[in-house]
C-alpha cells in the first residue's frame, strides 16, 4: 500500500539518508492545508538549527509551499493559507519542551528523524494529536536505522532482528496498540485491546473510553506531571521501508 494512502493513525517511513523521506513528509500536509479550513500541521525536529540550516526543513518547504498558495511567516517559522490552514516548524530541544504544547490540538504531527526524540516526547505529543477541522488526526514520522533508539523496540515486530532490515511481508501492515503505565500492548485487531484498558470507574473525570470500533485512537490525557496516566494513548500503526 502506498504510504500516502495508509489508514494508520501513525505511519513511520524508514531508510537511509537521501531516500526522499523528508520530501515525502513535507508534501503530506498539502493533502488538506489549502482546502480544509483551520487545518494545522506541525513539523518537529529536535533543535532549531535542524529546521533553519541550509537544506533543512524550512528550505525544503520553500520548494513546494509557495506553488500551492502558502505564505511564509519567517519569524513564526510557519506557512499560512487563505482558509486559515497552517503548517508550523518547531523544536523539542529539551525534554520539557513538550509542555509548551499542553492544550494544543494538532491535526497532523510530523516528526523528522524520530530517533532523535525521546519516547516521552513522542507519546506526550500523541496526546496533542487532536482535530477540530474535520480531518481525522494522524501522525507521520521518518527515521534512519538506529538499533540503540527506543524506536527500534517500538517497531520490533516489523524488523528482522537478525538482519536489522524490514520484513518485506510486514511492510505496510497495520497493527493496534494501547499504552498503559508506559507498557505498550500490541494486537492485530482493535477489539483485542479492550481487556487492557482500565475500568471506566477507575478513570479520572472527563476521560471516556472509546467503543471497540474506535480503539484506533483511544483517548488519554497527560498533564505537566511526567508520570503517565493509565490508558494514556492508543493508535494503529504501520511502517514503510
Amino acid at each position: 500500500m502506498p504510504r500516502g494512502r495508509t489508514p494508520a493513525d501513525i505511519c513511520i517511513y524508514g531508510g537511509a539518508a537521501g531516500g526522499g523521506k523528508t520530501v515525502g513528509l513535507i508534501l503530506e500536509p498539502l493533502r488538506y492545508v489549502g482546502r480544509v479550513a483551520n487545518f494545522t500541521a506541525v513539523f518537529f525536529r529536535r533543535t532549531t538549527p535542524q529546521i533553519t540550516n541550509p537544506g533543512g526543513l524550512l528550505d525544503e518547504s520553500q520548494n513546494f509551499y509557495p506553488r500551492v498558495g502558502g505564505t511564509l511567516h519567517l519569524g513564526a517559522r510557519e506557512w499560512r493559507w487563505p482558509r486559515a490552514g497552517k503548517i508550523k516548524f518547531s523544536h523539542l530541544q529539551f525534554e520539557t519542551a513538550v509542555y509548551d504544547w499542553q492544550g494544543a490540538q494538532i491535526a497532523l504531527i510530523c516528526f523528522d528523524e524520530l530517533t532523535h526524540f525521546t519516547a516521552h516526547q513522542f507519546f506526550y505529543m500523541v496526546s496533542r494529536n487532536r482535530s477540530t477541522c474535520g480531518v481525522r488526526p494522524y501522525i507521520r514520522a521518518t527515521c534512519n536505522p538506529d538499533a540503540d533508539s527506543w524506536v527500534a523496540g517500538f517497531l520490533a515486530w516489523w524488523i528482522d532482528q537478525e538482519t536489522g532490515l524490514p520484513i518485506p511481508e510486514r511492510a505496510g501492515a497495520v497493527r493496534y496498540y494501547v499504552r498503559v503505565a508506559e507498557k505498550i500492548v500490541w494486537a492485530d485487531r482493535s477489539e483485542d485491546l479492550m481487556q487492557h484498558l482500565p475500568r471506566p470507574e477507575d478513570l479520572p473525570p472527563g476521560f471516556d473510553l472509546p467503543r471497540p470500533s474506535k480503539l484506533t485512537r483511544a483517548r488519554g490525557t497527560e498533564g505537566s506531571n511526567p508520570a503517565p496516566s493509565a490508558g494514556e494513548s492508543g493508535a494503529n500503526l504501520t511502517i514503510h521501508p
